[in-house]
C-alpha cells in the first residue's frame, strides 16, 4: 500500500512593506491625502512606514502610530543628503518592497535613497502638480525630475487632465502613468452632521441669518488667486449687500490681502479665519465655495466642499472640470477674469433652487467617484501589483 502523498507546504504570505516619503506634514492637500491614505491602508496587507525631511509637522498627531512607523529626518540645508541615507538605512533594515514618494522633491530623495541602499525596491511617485508656479520649477522638471522618472516603476496622477498634461510634456510617460483620483471621507464630510457648527460659526462672526456666505480654502500663495477673488468680491459686494466672504488659510500674502480689504472698507464682510484643523464648520456656514486658482491640479478643498453639499465656483484649470461640472455641481469661469467670477458668484447666491440642486449633485458625485474608499482600494491594488512585479 503506497504511502499517502504529503501535502505541499504552504508559503506564508507576508504584508507588503511600503515606505512613504513626504517632504513635510504641513496641512496642504498632498500632505493631507498621504496621511489619510497611510492610515487607511490595510495593516494586514501592508507594513507601513513614513519618512519626512522638511520643517512642518502639523499633522503628526493625525498619524495612526499603531500601524504606521514614522521617522522625521530633518534636512539641514538644501544640499543635505542625510535624509536619503536614513531612508536607505530603513530600506535595507526593514526589507522595504515599495518606496512611495509624493511631490517632486520627495521623488528626488526616494530615488537617491534607493541608489544608496543595497536592496532595490520598486519606486512610485505621485504627482500633485500640473502647471508650474514659475520658470524655476519648470526648469527643475525638465532638467532633473523627468530623468528621475525614467527610473520609476509607476507615476501616479490624481486626475485625467493631469495625466494628459504630463504625457504631452514627457511622451516617455505613456504607459508608465496611472490615474488614482484624490478622495475624501464622505462620512466625515456629512453636511447633516455639521449644520449646527455652521450656524454657530455664523453667529460668532456676526453674520446675519439671511446673508449669503462664500468660502475660499487655500494657503495665501500667488497661484491660489486671492487677489483675483477680492477683485471679484468688490464687484459682487456692490450688487449684493448680503454677500460675505470667508478666507480659510494662511501664508505670506495674507497681510497684503488684509490691507486691501481694509482699504476697500470691507472688513465687516470679509473674515480671515486662518489655518483651521477642521474646515467643516466653515463649509457648513457657507452657501458656496470658490476656487479662483491660476494653477491647480485636483483640489482637495474642492472635493471637501462638494462632499458637504456646497457647490463650487472655480476657474477652468487642471482637472477641476472633472468634479466641478458646469451647471451641474458648480460653475466654471475663465482663469484670471474677476468680472466673470463676480457674475458667477452673483448667480450662484441669487439662484437658491439651482444652488441647492448643484450641492446635492456635488455630494452624489463625490460619493460615487471621489470618495476615500475608492482611492484606498485602487492604491492597495496598485501597490500589490507593483510589489509582485505585475
Amino acid at each position: 500500500m503506497p504511502y499517502p502523498a504529503i501535502a505541499p507546504k504552504q508559503e506564508e504570505s507576508h504584508p507588503t512593506k511600503v515606505l512613504f516619503v513626504l517632504p513635510s506634514l504641513l496641512r496642504g492637500g498632498a500632505e493631507v491625502q498621504t496621511v489619510d491614505l497611510l492610515n487607511a491602508l490595510s495593516p494586514a496587507q501592508f507594513e507601513k512606514y513614513l519618512v519626512t525631511f522638511e520643517k512642518g509637522l502639523g499633522q503628526k498627531e493625525r498619524i495612526n502610530t499603531e500601524s504606521v512607523r514614522f521617522t522625521h529626518s530633518q534636512r539641514r540645508s538644501r544640499f543635505d543628503r542625510s535624509p536619503a541615507r536614513e531612508i536607505a538605512r530603513l530600506i535595507d533594515e526593514r526589507q522595504i518592497d515599495v518606496v512611495h514618494c509624493s511631490l517632486q522633491i520627495a521623488m528626488f530623495m526616494g530615488w537617491l535613497a534607493v541608489r544608496y541602499s543595497s536592496r532595490k525596491p520598486k519606486l512610485i511617485v505621485v504627482l500633485h502638480t500640473t502647471l508650474n508656479r514659475n520658470l524655476k520649477n519648470e526648469l527643475f522638471d525638465r532638467l532633473l525630475y523627468q530623468w528621475l522618472m525614467h527610473g520609476f516603476d509607476k507615476v501616479i496622477c490624481v486626475c485625467h487632465a493631469q495625466e494628459k498634461h504630463w504625457q504631452r510634456k514627457f511622451p516617455f510617460l505613456v504607459g508608465k502613468t496611472q490615474v488614482i483620483y484624490n478622495g475624501v471621507d464622505t462620512e466625515q464630510f456629512d453636511p447633516e452632521v455639521h449644520q449646527q457648527t455652521g450656524r454657530t460659526l455664523r453667529r460668532q462672526l456676526g453674520i446675519p441669518e439671511q446673508a449669503k456666505v462664500i468660502c475660499h480654502i487655500a494657503g495665501f500663495r500667488p497661484e491660489k488667486g486671492h487677489a483675483i477673488l477680492l477683485d471679484a468680491f468688490e464687484m459682487l459686494a456692490q450688487r449684493n449687500p448680503d454677500a460675505f466672504l470667508l478666507f480659510v488659510g494662511d501664508g505670506v500674502l495674507r497681510p497684503e490681502i488684509e490691507e486691501r480689504v481694509r482699504k476697500a472698507y470691507l472688513t465687516n464682510r470679509v473674515h480671515f479665519l486662518g489655518n483651521l484643523a477642521d474646515v467643516r464648520p466653515a463649509l457648513a456656514a457657507s452657501d458656496c465655495s470658490v476656487l479662483p486658482s491660476t494653477a491647480e491640479t485636483f483640489s482637495i478643498a474642492m472635493l471637501e466642499s462638494l462632499a458637504m453639499r456646497v457647490p463650487v465656483v472655480a476657474t477652468q484649470i487642471g482637472g477641476t472640470a472633472e468634479a466641478v461640472v458646469h451647471g451641474r455641481t458648480g460653475l466654471l469661469v475663465p482663469v484670471g477674469e474677476a468680472a466673470a467670477m463676480a457674475d458667477a458668484l452673483c448667480y450662484m447666491l441669487e439662484q437658491h433652487e439651482e444652488r441647492q440642486a448643484m450641492g446635492a449633485a456635488g455630494r452624489n458625485l463625490v460619493m460615487t467617484s471621489f470618495n476615500a474608499a475608492n482611492m484606498v482600494n485602487e492604491t492597495e491594488r496598485m501597490l500589490t501589483e507593483i510589489a509582485a512585479g505585475l
